[in-house]
């Protein structure tokens, strides 16, 4: 004979949440969740095979307990018996098996605590404590056996507030990730690395809260996250933007300091110094431009300090070299139009030339490249000027004679005509000159003695200062005098 018992022993306990490993398809599956059986024929417990069980050892009998207790109780017809009241006690005492279901009040007021946090609390907290209620309430159904009456009832809850937890579940780890990504995102710059880890978890956490379906209680809440996640994810994405363009703009700057450091090292005149210095300048203007904020920007400006004594120092030189270029070639275009005004012989312009072509050499700055250049010159230069000098100084006293000549020619009659060179000057008396000299009386003729007199000294002194030999001749080309200068 069968007896009626429950389908599973009571050895068997009633598994935690911690344990538990829910089917995928179906989410309500548990030890207990299995149809109850309909007759003594569908009970898979039979006395007969309830005979071989070994009980467990008893605990030992007091001092004073007599030896036939202990044969009576651990017969084998006791053992069995004992395990079949044990077993019926077990399926009596399961929750919700006897009177009302407890277990299902207690559940359905945690699931409505549960709602009331998110609906009323705005906190990032609340996801979490509504969770904490619904895990409550899922504890506290499964304890309620196949064999009750209400288990019908608690499958339907557990199948709705396993998907309410599993939503919550979803907005908990957003939540997780956005406070992790806000952590990291503190005391910036960071470094590129780090904004993609932070643009990750933004991402994740925005993924978690769009699975939530417009139906669930959390779902007004993860859309008011949503919009704020968003933003900050845009936030990040611009500030892991600017890092890796400030990381390009810094690698440039670099490069073009390098080029900058090649081509001073063989550098030569001012178009040379002036590349690098543009060279020097256009490292530091992209360093400048790299953006505040940034890690690249704390490096660029550590680099600026280095470069600021480079441009320095190449300014310096370039504007040397741009002095001594253009004292250089002003002394060279001197030179070469001296030589000019001494094919003309134009003496006075070409002397101020050549003083010119030297004092412009001596500008030429002793650091600067085109130094040795204007110091093989200067001797040429310098023997030139003199050379023209003393013919300028030749041509004033030319042209000093000639204006001393004009006014001595001077008169009524005119006195004489002249022509000088730089070697002779020559003097020839007028007819009409002559002719007055003869007069009519010897008081006429005595004045003329003296101002011929007075015309040989003022021409014997214009030979003398003009140091020009001097020739007189009368009318007819006769050589009436001769001066030689000391």
């Amino acid at each position: 004979m069968k007896a009626t018992l429950p389908e599973k022993p009571s050895v068997i306990a009633p598994q935690s949440e911690s344990s538990e490993k829910p089917d995928v398809e179906n989410p309500f599956v548990d030890e207990w969740d299995r149809p109850i059986p309909l007759s003594e024929e569908e009970n898979p417990f039979d006395l007969k095979d309830l005979e071989g069980l070994i009980l467990p050892a008893a605990e030992p009998p007091q001092a004073e307990s007599s030896g036939l207790l202990r044969k009576i109780l651990l017969s084998p017809q006791m053992g069995i018996g004992a395990l079949i009241a044990l077993a019926c006690l077990y399926t009596l005492t399961r929750p919700c098996v006897i009177g009302e279901c407890q277990e299902i009040d207690r559940a359905q007021e945690l699931a409505r605590g549960a709602r009331q946090t998110v609906e009323t609390l705005p906190s990032s907290r609340a996801p979490g404590l509504a969770q904490k209620d619904l895990n409550g309430a899922i504890a506290l159904v499964k304890t309620i056996p196949w064999w009750s009456p209400y288990h019908r009832e608690a499958r339907a809850l557990l199948k709705d507030y396993r998907a309410d937890e599993g939503e919550l579940a979803m907005v908990v780890a957003a939540l997780r990730m956005a406070g992790l990504a806000a952590q990291k995102s503190q005391n910036p710059p960071h470094e590129v690395e780090e904004w993609q880890e932070m643009e990750r978890l933004w991402e994740d956490a925005i993924a978690q809260l769009q699975q939530v379906p417009p139906d669930s209680l959390i779902y007004p809440f993860a859309e008011g996250r949503l919009t704020g996640y968003r933003g900050n994810l845009a936030e990040v994405r611009g500030r892991l933007k600017l890092e890796r363009e400030g990381e390009r703009t810094l690698e440039m700057a670099k490069k073009t300091a390098q080029i900058a450091q090649a081509r001073q090292g063989v550098a030569k005149g001012a178009e040379s110094w002036q590349l690098v210095y543009d060279t020097w300048q256009s490292a530091a203007n992209t360093l400048a431009s790299i953006p505040a904020g940034t890690i690249a920007h704390q490096e660029a400006q550590l680099l600026l300090a280095r470069y600021q004594p480079k441009l320095e120092a190449a300014r310096d030189r370039k504007t040397i070299e741009q002095v001594g270029l253009e004292a250089y070639n002003r002394a060279v275009n001197n030179g070469d139009q001296a030589r000019i005004f001494e094919s003309r012989e134009a003496w006075t312009e070409a002397s101020r030339s050549w003083g010119r072509a030297v004092s412009f050499a001596k500008k030429v700055p002793q650091s600067s490249s085109y130094y040795l250049d204007s110091q093989e010159l200067l001797p040429t230069y310098n023997q030139a000027w003199q050379r023209a000098e003393l013919q300028a100084q030749v041509d004033s006293r030319v042209e000093k004679a000639r204006a001393d000549l004009r006014k001595t020619c001077a008169g009524a009659p005119k006195v004489c005509n002249y022509g000088i060179s730089r070697d002779l000057i020559t003097v020839r008396l007028t007819p009409e000159y002559v002719e007055k000299l003869k007069g009519t009386n010897p008081q006429q003729r005595n004045q003329a003695e003296q101002h011929v007199q007075t015309l040989k000294v003022a021409l014997e002194s214009i030979s003398e200062n003009a140091k020009i030999p001097l020739q007189v001749y009368m009318p007819d080309g006769k050589k009436i005098a001769s001066h030689f200068p000391s």
